[in-house]
């Protein structure tokens, strides 16, 4: 990291050169925002060097949840900047991980974000740092609307606070992923990836029976533990599947 801000201070040329979508660094406080270029510079230059080739992939889903109702009660302009910053941490959350494997950052549709990895323990390490860092962003909030000259009567910040809260259903598929384009991946897997996603309701990574199986053997390894999921069908399959939560153990590094 630099000693000075003067690299962090163009914003706009920041998020063009990072593909992040216009406004996506303006309000993170800068003195957080050197952090996340820092992490999402990484991701990029990661990406840059690997030859993504088709394969079997775990494919991630994350979406914020409670969004249209923030909207609908505080604006589209407040809900921009929640998603933004949703936005932000997910890719800053990846370049702040010592990544066994490879990840392909893929693409952000509306207030979701779909992710490629190669490997279930990225998964599981990219899902339990996201927390604290939507956490973290949600601190700066109260400053942030100062920053922006927005006046909040103190009895209200309270609500607006907890209305605000990133929260996020992340969950996770296995399947043969090709690639259209270099980044925008296609499959069946993927497509039942979308269709599964309300099945879970909980900010722990939800996954499959595929992702069960070929994950258990790392429970161990990775401190953590399958909690039993509602059944769902699959696109493609007559049948129900079970579904799960991995949720780390107590106490577990």
């Amino acid at each position: 990291m630099q000693d000075s801000y003067s690299l962090y201070d163009d914003v706009r040329a920041l998020e063009r050169y990072l593909n992040l979508p216009e406004g996506g660094l303006s309000n993170i406080p800068i003195y957080a925002r050197v952090h996340a270029v820092d992490a999402i510079r990484k991701v990029r230059e990661m990406e840059a060097k690997t030859q993504f080739r088709p394969g079997l992939y775990y494919i991630v889903l994350v979406d914020l949840r409670g969004n249209t109702n923030f909207n609908a009660k505080y604006g589209n302009a407040e809900g921009d900047v929640r998603v933004e910053w949703f936005q932000t941490a997910v890719v800053q959350t990846i370049g702040e991980l010592d990544i066994q494997n490879y990840v392909a950052f893929s693409k952000t549709i509306g207030d979701a974000s779909l992710l490629i990895f190669s490997s279930f323990a990225d998964v599981f390490s990219w899902s339990q740092r996201l927390t604290g860092n939507l956490s973290a962003l949600v601190a700066e909030y109260p400053e942030n609307l100062e920053i922006r000259g927005i006046d909040v009567d103190s009895s209200v910040l309270d609500e607006q606070l907890k209305d605000f809260d990133l929260k996020a259903r992340r969950l996770v598929h296995i399947g043969e992923v090709s690639y259209k384009e270099s980044i925008d991946p296609l499959s069946l897997a993927v497509s039942q990836t979308f269709k599964i996603e309300k099945a879970f309701d909980s900010d722990e990574l939800g996954c499959t029976q595929a992702v069960h199986d070929a994950a258990a053997p790392l429970r161990s390894e990775l401190g953590f533990e399958f909690i039993a999921n509602s059944a769902v069908t699959l696109a493609g399959q007559s049948e129900p599947t079970s579904t799960y939560y991995a949720v780390a153990k107590r106490g577990a590094r």
